[in-house]
């Protein structure tokens, strides 16, 4: 890939990440929960999804499963299921109560930057339209006159760097958001309300199709 065609290709790519969905609003409650740092470690999670789901798309496998009403709806309802699952437990978690940390407000959190990986990773694996995109729009992008593997890894290094940049965004907007809670209540407010755009992203997911 030619620095020219990939200066005009990775506005497009930040744009695609920068857009709101299930793991940026994951981001974005972990940055509430943790602060923005741990929130962009767990980032490696979502992003080892999206390398496996480019690898699939790369060998021609995301065609077919884009095609197959069948392998889609698996991917789908495994998304819709999870999101649920995430909102509910968000919603139903008790109150965080807040404590100074050396440089910024923190929160306790049980979970470790494994539990966050994971999370992002199920979130992603999860996303019948990280298929969609790798399959219909990184396509369209290649130079058909130059390798196409090579331009696919540039491609897909890229969007992986985008992702840290946009999840860093969220976490910072969820960091701010936390600042402004000062008590165990209005951090159950937080956490019900964060539980609601979960399954309100399970619901959306739900209504996804091929198309």
């Amino acid at each position: 890939m030619t620095f020219s065609v990939w200066l005009a290709t990775a506005p497009l790519l930040m744009l695609l990440s920068l857009g709101p969905g299930p793991n940026n609003f994951t981001a974005m409650h972990n940055g509430i929960q943790v602060g923005a740092t741990k929130a962009v470690i767990a980032v490696v999670g979502r992003n080892l999804a999206f390398s496996i789901l480019m690898l699939v798309s790369a060998l021609g496998l995301g065609a077919i499963i884009v095609s197959s009403t069948f392998w889609f709806s698996v991917i789908k309802w495994f998304g819709v299921a999870y999101l649920f699952y995430v909102g509910i437990k968000t919603w139903r978690s008790a109150a965080i109560v807040l404590e100074e940390h050396e440089s910024e407000v923190g929160t306790k959190a049980k979970r470790g930057h494994f539990a966050r990986m994971r999370q992002e990773f199920l979130v992603a694996i999860g996303n019948p339209k990280a298929v969609l995109l790798f399959t219909a729009i990184f396509p369209q992008l290649l130079d058909l006159n130059q390798p196409v593997p090579m331009q696919f890894f540039w491609m897909g290094l890229t969007f992986c760097c985008t992702e840290f940049i946009a999840a860093y965004l969220y976490a910072m907007s969820g960091k701010q958001i936390r600042r402004l809670i000062r008590s165990p209540k209005a951090m159950k407010n937080l956490n019900r309300g964060m539980g609601s755009v979960f399954v309100a992203a399970s619901a959306f997911l739900a209504t996804t199709t091929r198309s």
